[in-house]
């Protein structure tokens, strides 16, 4: 991992300094290019990333407290049991997926979530299918291994 810093002007004109921390393959290909504007590019690809990434936490951690306090809302059926059951098993895959790296998660979002192929997977996360591939295979071992050591 390597950080990157730029500046940049927000919306009211004022002066910004954003850091990022970017993969090391991705910082050798930076390095490489030489050129200020692509470095530039990924550092507020990544930035932006990282805000969403945020957001997205917020959200998630704020059920999850609902949930640690007790709170049960009921399932379709109207099981209050079933609900826990089904609530405890997404929380232990979050878990299990917080441990994975977000290259390993997003090939695993593409590939079993959205039903990509590597190929596919690979084009848009700009890298080989052999790589999309690791990266899969990686993250099913991380998540096998998680729920061996915690089961229920």
């Amino acid at each position: 991992m390597k950080k990157y810093t730029t500046s940049i002007t927000n919306k009211k004109g004022e002066q910004k300094e954003i850091s990022v921390w970017l993969d090391d393959e991705t910082a050798r290909a930076i390095d490489e290019a030489n050129d200020p504007a692509i470095t530039q590019f990924y550092i507020l690809d990544k930035h932006q990333e990282d805000l969403i990434d945020r957001k997205e936490t917020r959200r998630h951690t704020s059920l999850d407290e609902l949930i640690e306090k007790g709170h049960l809302i009921e399932d379709e059926d109207g099981d209050p049991v079933q609900y826990a059951m089904r609530m405890e098993r997404i929380l232990r895959m979050r878990k299990a997926l917080s441990a994975l790296t977000d290259k390993q998660f997003k090939a695993v979002w593409y590939v079993a979530v959205e039903g990509l192929n590597y190929v596919e997977t690979g084009k848009l996360m700009g890298i080989r299918w052999e790589t999309v591939r690791q990266y899969y295979k990686k993250a099913e071992e991380k998540i096998k291994k998680y729920f061996l050591k915690n089961p229920l």
